[in-house]
């Protein structure tokens, strides 16, 4: 899980590095970017994702693929 705020670190680490086109983009196949970087929340967001039936699509086991 990532909050916003350490997305927006790595890409201004990247925006020096010259990394994914200088900073200007973000991606990853096995993360999940929350908004606030609380335990609570994020909690919350995967008890969320379980209550939807979401769970599996966004995370998946890696033995899965």
């Amino acid at each position: 899980m990532f909050a916003l705020a350490e997305v927006e670190r790595i890409m201004q680490r990247w925006s020096r590095t010259g990394e994914a086109q200088g900073g200007r983009c973000f991606s990853c196949s096995d993360g999940l970017v929350v908004r606030d970087p609380d335990i609570d929340n994020m909690t919350q967001v995967l008890a969320g994702l379980l209550d939807d039936g979401d769970f599996t699509q966004v995370l998946r086991r890696l033995d899965d693929e």
